[in-house]
């Protein structure tokens, strides 16, 4: 297996400045939740020849990759870089290394403020995919001092997939808001998958500027970030060699199974969430009950929310190979046969799953060796 890289560093415009071609090592994360993130080190001395200016905030580096020989080159994602480290190594080489996150750091930079004459600042009901994008819409062109141009950042038009949602909020992060958003399509799903889609969303790279940059687009995601490959053949397992070190658990140690929400203190319960574990057992009926003043949908959201927390938890950990294949073994390269996002098939200890891999960490040194690990886990 062959893969390869390029890296450029681009101004914050995206313009490339130059090929990062010595490299002493580069590392970096895609993610369907929080910040992909980068590091990048090089000699200093190569580098300071070569760049006029040592850093700038928001110089991006570009990264491609190609999976494979004959493969043609895919780009991975731009990151925003916003720290650098000069440090001398025990050999006398002098370093730089740089740090930086994907674009969805973007939408950390704005901010619903509200005021005395607005106490509300945000308020909408809505579609959540459409909410999503209005926000961004109302919010993201003044992250700039001169504003962002709309040929620089684009906004995908509103399509109605996500369900109704109410969002109301003062003082927030657009980032946070957003995060809040598809957390409520997630619990709204747990209700019922085929009336409740979940959404996602992130910031991607898009068409190239008229002068020579490239410019970012903020984009939602139904059911899934990436795609459904469940029924593609592919199956990760440690029998395949392309599943490691997994371990699986059931932990029934907190749970509740039944989740109940009223209108007034003492009250009874307006609402009810119960799962079928709530019949594993005639000790299994464990509930929960607490007040929420709110509207008829989001009490019922809020029982699934408070179920979800105590739900059983059955979780596989286990890192998703990049394999070249052979003849007794399939083929499961990163970004032909699975990618960030996509729901894959795994078994394991008797066990078969329909995973969703949320995170791609990958690094490759100096001399081009290569290391990729999918996770369906996330550190927080």
């Amino acid at each position: 297996m062959s893969s390869s890289y390029e890296f450029f560093l681009c101004d914050d415009y995206g313009r490339k400045i130059i090929q990062l071609e010595r490299y002493s090592f580069a590392s970096y994360s895609r993610t369907t939740n929080g910040y992909g993130t980068i590091q990048f080190g090089l000699p200093y001395d190569y580098y300071k020849e070569r760049v006029p200016d040592i850093f700038k905030p928001d110089w991006r580096i570009d990264v491609w990759r190609s999976p494979e020989e004959g493969f043609p080159m895919r780009r991975e994602g731009s990151f925003l870089l916003r720290k650098f480290v000069i440090y001398e190594r025990i050999d006398g080489m002098r370093i730089i290394e740089f740090f930086g996150r994907s674009p969805i750091d973007i939408l950390r930079r704005a901010c619903v403020c509200a005021g005395s004459d607005n106490p509300t600042a945000f308020e909408k009901n809505g579609p959540a995919d459409d909410i999503m994008k209005e926000l961004v819409t109302q919010e993201i062109y003044d992250v700039a001092p001169d504003g962002l141009n709309t040929t620089e950042f684009f906004i995908d038009g509103d399509i109605s997939l996500g369900p109704i949602v109410d969002v109301t909020c003062q003082s927030y992060e657009v980032l946070d808001i957003l995060r809040d958003i598809k957390n409520m399509t997630l619990t709204l799903n747990l209700i019922s998958p085929t009336l409740y889609r979940k959404i996602y969303f992130d910031v991607v790279e898009d068409v190239i500027l008229s002068n020579g940059g490239f410019a970012y687009r903020f984009k939602t995601f139904a059911d899934l970030r990436g795609q459904d490959r469940t029924n593609s053949g592919l199956i990760f397992s440690t029998e395949n060699g392309n599943l490691g070190k997994p371990s699986y658990y059931e932990d029934y140690l907190d749970q509740i199974t039944k989740a109940g929400v009223g209108y007034e203190a003492g009250a009874d319960c307006d609402a009810y969430a119960e799962t079928e574990e709530r019949y594993l057992s005639r000790w299994s009926d464990i509930k929960t009950c607490f007040t929420a003043n709110t509207t008829d949908l989001d009490i019922q959201r809020r029982a699934y929310t408070q179920l979800s927390k105590g739900r059983a938890q059955k979780v596989l950990n286990a890192d998703f190979l990049n394999t070249p294949g052979g003849p007794n073994q399939p083929r499961s390269l990163y970004g032909m046969d699975w990618d960030m996002g996509d729901l894959v098939r795994a078994e394991f200890a008797d066990k078969s799953f329909d995973v969703e891999i949320k995170i791609v960490y990958v690094s490759v040194d100096e001399n081009g060796k290569e290391n990729v690990l999918g996770s369906s886990e996330i550190a927080q």
